[in-house]
């Protein structure tokens, strides 16, 4: 796949507007509605989306390695994610991500709480070692 990040990055872009424009008319139908999820409240779940590009030299394994010892510190602060997905072809746009998935916190609180975790922090080195570049965007419902 073609490693050119910024490129990778519009294509992200573009991936997430034909999200919310296939999502658009639910929020169009009632202003209330719209205004009221403009805010993600202290207590909504929160979606991270993830776009890896791993290093060429043994970053995927590495990052199979961060995958092991991370899993569990997500878990303890309520972190779930069911499945990863490997891009295979962009249809509109350019997005070259070598891997991607979504990981559901019960709040914004439990996400930052495991990254300062010091057990978090003593392993973080291991996703550094093993990608060249990354999107980490937070989302919610509509």
């Amino acid at each position: 796949m073609n490693k050119n990040p910024t490129t990778a990055r519009h294509g992200a872009a573009a991936l997430l507007l034909i999200l919310l424009i296939i999502g658009g008319p639910a929020l169009m139908s009632n202003n209330q509605t719209t205004a009221q999820q403009t805010t993600t409240s202290e207590d909504e779940h929160i979606f991270m989306f993830n776009a890896l590009w791993f290093k060429e030299d043994g970053g995927k394994a590495k990052y199979q390695q961060y995958l092991q010892a991370a899993g569990p510190l997500v878990a303890k602060y309520g972190g779930n994610s069911d499945a990863s997905y490997m891009p295979e072809q962009a249809v509109i746009g350019e997005f070259d991500a070598d891997l991607v998935f979504i990981v559901e916190w019960p709040n914004n609180e439990a996400f930052t709480s495991m990254i300062q975790d010091p057990a978090y922090q003593a392993i973080s080195h291991l996703r550094t070692e093993a990608i060249s570049d990354s999107l980490l965007i937070r989302l919610r419902k509509l």
